[in-house]
């Protein structure tokens, strides 16, 4: 996703849809995870800033709990990253892959479970 609003804007490759469909959560090349509210024009929700990864210009995917309360992402150097929604504070962060984490889902009728992929070729399922 490109939107341009702000010249200190970066490319912004990976996007997913919150579960109440208000919110898009924005990979972004910055290294952070920003929020823009769907129904309001795309505005920044300038309190909703996940950090904490690092990206390292790949298109890391990220993705939201079934009910909304929390938010994984991939990394460069083969971590998972989960982030609790409410506070954006990370809740946990462990090495999931041997290189790159580029997509991690979590499954939708088995909450406490997520699925990442990376390029050591490796599909894991952690709960």
């Amino acid at each position: 996703m490109k939107y341009v609003a702000e010249p200190h804007m970066h490319s912004m490759p990976a996007v997913t849809l919150s579960p109440n469909e208000k919110w898009l959560a924005c990979q972004s090349m910055d290294n952070t995870i920003l929020v823009y509210g769907v129904h309001n024009n795309f505005r920044l929700n300038r309190k909703k800033n996940f950090k904490g990864h690092m990206v390292a210009g790949y298109a890391c995917s990220a993705d939201f709990s079934p009910e909304g309360s929390l938010v994984v992402s991939g990394d460069a150097d083969g971590k998972l990253t989960v982030w609790e929604w409410r506070t954006t504070r990370i809740v946990t962060r462990f090495k999931a892959h041997d290189s790159v984490c580029i997509s991690c889902l979590w499954l939708p009728h088995e909450t406490s479970k997520v699925i990442s992929c990376g390029w050591d070729g490796k599909i894991h399922l952690w709960d």
